[in-house]
């Protein structure tokens, strides 16, 4: 028999713990004792390991960008150390060619866990679901009689729609074997940001994040849905559940999310009771003309390292330099890969009319800091080839990066410092080595 402190995921090793056995649970510690109830335990072996990693990260990026509706946007994505890319993403500009939805524009950032199958699947069907609710039914018909202005009421109605298609959604996908099934067990966040002439509303499911930066500073940010915080916990521990080393069960991180199923199988609960719950925070805020700079999409990999404030300093000082929205999303990308995220990343950035502008004089330092850093960069490999190590091992970008902690390099971009320059570094290394090589070629024909 399994321990009686047994839970969804958790492991039954006894061989004769067959998939759909019933216990009940027990859980003893110095939180509110949970109600008992009754659990159908899995074997966590057949759960796919959400922390196996490869030998080099991949640093290839894939990459759109688009304009419209007043907006401009870009999409990077880089699988980095993990050894499977599992984040999703949805752009959609111009909801409907009916009004109100005409005008309006959809971006999602689906951060997968266990597989992608679910953060697939939800960046594919997730805006249909929250359109075809009985609210939005309700708003289309309201804002045709309103000119398309968005009263308290409908607000009101907007935010309950977009739970309500959160909810649909996440029902729909459990009852398909495909996703919910014997081998497949993924889950994913969800940061979705509806744009309207008038308002942002922000949908947040899980520790993927969006953050709104105004007027030269992060003004707003989602709160992450981690098991630690006492409304998550609350409800995990109603549900029968624990949190231990700071996740659901001593295994999931986060206590919100699309699929998981696992932990959504309490019976005589519903789905916002659960284990990890699908039903996201909604929030509403007003468009500020030329005041609103832009807002960022991003799953943890990039706010594992960076803070709200960090990103958006580093982003602001690079749209200074380029007006290329993929370049500055690529180089927030290598400067959480250098500043130690081993995680898939994605971002979504979307510039707004009052977007930082390119400046040359932020050009001119950003090409000054830049030729102190060949110089730098230089200097180290110079050092290295006079002083070998006794494994003789070549220098790359990582050990490089490392040297330059200790080197002062004034007029590195805010948010990030000399995490900014792995990209340069390694566009250096390369150059150096195409040297090396054409000089050692002309020497052998000699």
């Amino acid at each position: 028999m399994p321990s009686l402190n047994s839970a969804p995921g958790a492991s039954c090793e006894e061989d004769d713990c067959c998939q759909q056995k019933t216990f009940a649970v027990v859980r003893v510690s110095s939180e509110p004792t949970p109600v008992l109830r009754q659990w159908i335990i899995g074997r966590s072996s057949n759960r796919p390991s959400m922390g196996a990693f490869l030998d080099k990260p991949k640093t290839d990026k894939s990459n759109s960008r688009g304009e419209g509706l007043g907006v401009r946007y870009a999409v990077a994505a880089m699988q980095g150390w993990r050894v499977d890319m599992e984040d999703a993403h949805v752009v959609k500009l111009g909801l409907d060619d009916e009004p109100p939805f005409k005008d309006w524009a959809f971006f999602g950032v689906f951060d997968g866990h266990a597989g992608m199958k679910v953060a697939q699947h939800s960046s594919e069907h997730l805006l249909q679901s929250v359109l075809t609710t009985e609210q939005f039914k309700i708003l289309i018909e309201e804002t045709k009689k309103s000119g398309g202005k968005l009263s308290p009421k409908l607000i009101k109605l907007l935010e309950e729609g977009v739970k309500d298609g959160f909810l649909t959604l996440d029902s729909q996908m459990k009852d398909r074997p495909d996703i919910h099934g014997e081998n497949e067990r993924s889950g994913t966040t969800a940061t979705c940001a509806l744009l309207t002439p008038t308002h942002i509303f922000l949908a947040n499911l899980g520790d993927s994040r969006a953050v709104l930066s105004k007027q030269g500073a992060a003004a707003f940010g989602t709160e992450d849905h981690k098991p630690f915080l006492p409304k998550e916990r609350d409800r995990i521990v109603n549900a029968g559940g624990s949190v231990m080393i700071q996740r659901v069960n001593g295994s999931l991180a986060v206590s919100r999310a699309l699929g998981d199923f696992e932990y959504k199988s309490v019976p005589g609960l519903q789905a916002t009771q659960q284990l990890v719950s699908p039903e996201p925070d909604v929030y509403v805020l007003e468009r500020s003309g030329d005041r609103d700079e832009f807002l960022l999409l991003a799953c943890d990999g990039v706010y594992d390292v960076m803070s709200n404030t960090e990103l958006c300093d580093f982003v602001r000082s690079r749209m200074k330099v380029t007006d290329d929205l993929a370049a500055v999303s690529n180089q927030v990308l290598d400067a959480c890969l250098s500043k130690g995220s081993r995680d898939n990343m994605s971002v979504v950035l979307v510039a707004f009319p009052g977007c930082p502008k390119v400046d040359p004089e932020a050009q001119k330092a950003d090409a000054e800091w830049k030729k102190l850093l060949e110089t730098k960069v230089t200097a180290i490999v110079a050092e290295e080839e006079a002083n070998p190590d006794e494994d003789d091992m070549e220098l790359d970008v990582d050990s490089v990066m490392r040297s330059l902690m200790h080197v002062d390099i004034p007029g590195l971009p805010a948010g990030a410092g000399i995490h900014a320059a792995r990209s340069d570094v390694d566009a250096i290394l390369e150059r150096i080595k195409k040297e090396k090589g054409t000089a050692s070629k002309n020497n052998s024909t000699r």
